[in-house]
């Protein structure tokens, strides 16, 4: 699992709750646990937010996996790059994780044999996105955002 699993669901586990207020949430990141600074702790609700880790009734959220399923590492604590904007690859490869329990290891297999299926023809991030998809995990947004990177440079010439 990946750090940023980890790190939404530790207010979850620490309060011993399956739902928070946004405001609790930022809290337990920012002083209870002294992670980060509450900026970046609204940060990090915004990227589990867009990455599809919490679901978001009014100001009520809710981890979008299974917490049961979550073991945090005993003295863990998150580097504070969890809060920089990951790569499209990275956040595919996340999401095949979250989705299907798959260690990294074999998922980064999975995607590197696509892509060789593939005769290398696309990028790696769209083997990537294909492989999301195999396994029943949602993409549409993931794709919408390739396909940009993939045209831009066409756009800008």
């Amino acid at each position: 699992m990946s750090d940023l699993i980890y790190t939404v669901s530790m207010p979850f586990l620490r309060k011993g709750k399956e739902t928070l207020k946004e405001s609790d949430f930022v809290l337990a990141l920012a002083i209870d646990l002294n992670w980060f600074t509450p900026e970046a702790a609204k940060n990090i609700l915004a990227l589990a937010g867009k990455e599809g880790l919490l679901k978001k009734d009014g100001d009520v959220i809710s981890p979008a996996f299974d917490l049961g399923s979550v073991k945090i590492p005993s003295g863990f604590k998150p580097q504070q790059s969890v809060v920089e904007k990951k790569s499209l690859f990275d956040r595919v490869i996340d999401r095949i994780i979250q989705g299907t329990g798959m260690e990294k290891r074999k998922v980064i297999s999975l995607i590197n044999k696509k892509q060789e299926d593939l005769c290398k023809l696309v990028e790696i991030e769209v083997s990537a996105i294909l492989v999301a998809l195999e396994h029943g995990i949602a993409a549409d947004d993931l794709i919408d955002e390739e396909y940009k990177a993939l045209i831009s440079p066409l756009l800008s010439s």
